[in-house]
């Protein structure tokens, strides 16, 4: 017998009529009448709620060769299961976004030239720069060949050592404090223009004042200033940990 047919016999049987089973089962009284004339089906909880009213094992109310009560179930439970897999799916990735976009904004707080160089939102700036009067040098050791002879020496030389320098990326003062190679330079061209993404330093070129474009040469200025950790950002930013800027 279908599962309409044993609904409406049962139900008769226990002397109730679709309001008071359906009051019991916290349903409308047109959905109970929609169940017992095969027009829509009750959800597994309720199933078993029903056949907890009515005494019936749910085996019973599951049986029949063509049982579309049964299918739907079954329809329904490969369902929760699909939206669950893609709830997950979109949560992990959620996840990870949100980590992602977390390192990206760490390297930009941190000036972590690597993770900026890899953040695809960052784009490649020109900045300008007036560098340090004197090549900041470190003394190592090092091989030396002697002149003549395949032989060589230890020699404890003066390495150029990196420049920390703001770098303006426009007149109004945007741009940030950088850390980069310059080589050795004399007093003439000690300005330079930086190719940069973010804290990463693709390539500088040596300029001199006069090459500097007149809209930025105030902004430069002449003088060489260094950093001031106690009073001043690293970057001229407003929004620090801002992956995007």
């Amino acid at each position: 017998m279908e599962f309409h047919n044993i609904l409406r016999n049962k139900r008769k049987e226990a002397n109730l009529t679709q309001q008071e089973l359906a009051d019991q089962l916290h349903v409308t009284r047109q959905t109970l009448s929609r169940w017992e004339n095969n027009l829509s089906y009750p959800n597994l909880d309720t199933l078993i709620q029903l056949g907890e009213i009515l005494d019936i094992p749910l085996d019973n109310l599951l049986k029949g060769g063509e049982n579309q009560m049964v299918t739907k179930l079954s329809n329904d439970v490969r369902d929760k299961r699909k939206y669950g897999l893609y709830l997950r799916i979109i949560f992990i990735f959620l996840i990870l976004l949100i980590t992602w976009l977390a390192i990206l904004g760490y390297g930009r707080a941190t000036q972590n030239q690597w993770i900026d160089f890899s953040n695809p939102f960052l784009k490649t700036q020109y900045g300008y720069a007036i560098l340090p009067g004197k090549v900041p040098e470190k003394k190592q050791w090092s091989d030396v060949i002697d002149a003549g002879s395949k032989h060589s020496h230890k020699e404890l030389i003066s390495v150029p050592q990196k420049v920390d320098a703001f770098v303006s990326d426009d007149p109004f003062g945007s741009g940030s404090w950088l850390k980069f190679n310059t080589g050795r330079y004399n007093k003439n061209e000690r300005w330079a223009l930086v190719a940069h993404k973010g804290s990463y330093v693709y390539s500088i070129r040596l300029l001199s004042y006069k090459q500097i474009p007149l809209l930025m040469r105030e902004q430069i200025g002449t003088s060489y200033l260094s950093y001031d950790s106690k009073n001043e950002p690293r970057l001229a930013k407003r929004f620090t940990w801002w992956p995007f800027n």
